[in-house]
């Protein structure tokens, strides 16, 4: 691996270290009892969560301009790439384009995570397929050998190349860090952020997963994943996990029979957050001792990591959704699967409604009636029956996703 590179991540992540040991000692979000006592209180008084209204200008969902700027914002700034229980052991790698930019993660025999972009040095064949587990990554095109941390191991025939430098000639590796069950990237695009300092405070709301740690890292046992091409602009599916203000007549025979319709508690920490989705079952608390209070099976937390990722838990699941542009009508959706060991050892043998991983499961059919209402939206805003997208009140957090987002697209656009 070229030493200056080396050098370069070593430097980067050192400050991000420091700022890490900088936060706040205080939760970033509310406790279990905390969000009960809410919940309880909004059920008695036929509320919910309210904040601020936002409207959404049409056009920046239809203009390829508009895309372009979001494009280059995103290649500008960190974002999770994947689930660590997706390479749990040495050798694990898999992929995925991240904002256009095929890259993948590996896990080296010294358990680190590194994450390159998936390009053979030598005619820049893609080196990484879909995952799997190797003891080094060799192309499929020529044969180039490379090890786990990147650095070029065989070239066949090397006397045909007299003048190449093993050593600057490794794979080309992308900042990155594990942390509390995720991995994230840099910036993909050094040149989107010329005469800048690095992002470090967006890399330490990504990086920093006290209000999701205890959800997320029993889940160790990766149980599936599928990677989706939709119709719609990134935005639309984003928006589709922000609110429950389309429960009951979204969802009539899936989440409503179990959820409340119009019914969230709303938590913001820098640019991400965190909505919570009750459970009917929730009211079972009310005659039990606080000490005793456990959202556990009786919420949903939805966490928006921004800019473009969900985790969604739920009973013995834990969904991790990417969202990744293509074009200003077409969006890659990838969600990664996740469950405890034993979970996936009983689900293994389950391929019925039971199964909380399977295609039956009332959480699938609840992803498919959401998908068809962002579908119908985005054919919507192809009909010029409107200027704006209207956010109410109750779906606050969609509002601050896209509060979040043109307050960067600003800044961005000063620089430039």
């Amino acid at each position: 691996m070229d030493a200056h590179i080396t050098k370069s991540l070593t430097r980067d992540f050192r400050s991000v270290i420091l700022k890490r040991m900088s936060l706040p000692t205080k939760s970033l979000v509310a406790d279990d009892v905390q969000i009960v006592r809410r919940v309880l209180a909004h059920i008695d008084a036929g509320t919910t969560d309210e904040g601020e209204a936002w409207r959404e200008p049409v056009a920046n969902y239809l203009k390829p301009e508009r895309f372009a700027d979001e494009l280059r914002l995103l290649r500008a700034m960190p974002s999770v790439f994947v689930p660590s229980a997706a390479i749990p052991n040495p050798g694990d790698h898999i992929e995925r384009s991240v904002f256009g930019v095929p890259l993948f993660a590996v896990r080296g025999r010294d358990q680190q995570v590194r994450v390159f972009r998936n390009a053979c040095r030598h005619r820049g064949f893609a080196l990484v397929e879909g995952s799997g587990c190797s003891h080094a990554l060799v192309c499929r095109y020529h044969g180039w050998t490379y090890r786990l941390d990147g650095s070029l191991a065989h070239v066949p025939h090397a006397e045909a190349f007299p003048e190449l430098d093993h050593s600057t000639r490794g794979l080309v590796e992308v900042p990155s860090q594990e942390a509390d069950g995720l991995v994230v990237i840099g910036a993909l695009d050094a040149a989107s952020s010329a005469g800048c300092k690095p992002d470090d405070e967006a890399m330490t709301w990504l990086t920093d997963g006290s209000p999701w740690r205890e959800k997320l890292l029993p889940v160790n046992r990766l149980a599936y994943v599928d990677c989706t091409l939709r119709a719609m602009n990134w935005k639309v599916l984003v928006e589709q996990f922000l609110e429950g203000y389309h429960i009951r007549t979204t969802h009539k025979d899936t989440f409503y029979p179990l959820q409340y319709d119009d019914l969230n508690v709303v938590e913001t920490f820098g640019p991400n957050s965190r909505i919570t989705f009750p459970y009917r079952n929730i009211e079972r608390l009310r005659d039990r001792p606080e000490s005793t209070w456990t959202t556990d099976a009786r919420v949903t937390y939805l966490y928006q990591l921004f800019p473009n990722v969900m985790l969604a838990t739920f009973p013995d699941l834990v969904l991790m959704v990417v969202v990744d542009p293509v074009d200003v009508g077409h969006t890659t959706s990838t969600i990664y699967a996740m469950v405890r060991p034993e979970v996936a050892e009983r689900s293994g043998r389950d391929p019925g409604p039971n199964n909380p991983a399977g295609e039956a499961s009332f959480i699938a059919r609840g992803a498919i009636e959401d998908n068809e209402m962002s579908e119908g939206v985005q054919r919507g805003l192809c009909s010029g029956a409107n200027e704006f997208v209207e956010f109410g009140r109750h779906e606050s957090a969609a509002g601050h996703f896209h509060a979040m987002l043109a307050g960067r697209l600003d800044r961005q656009a000063r620089r430039r």
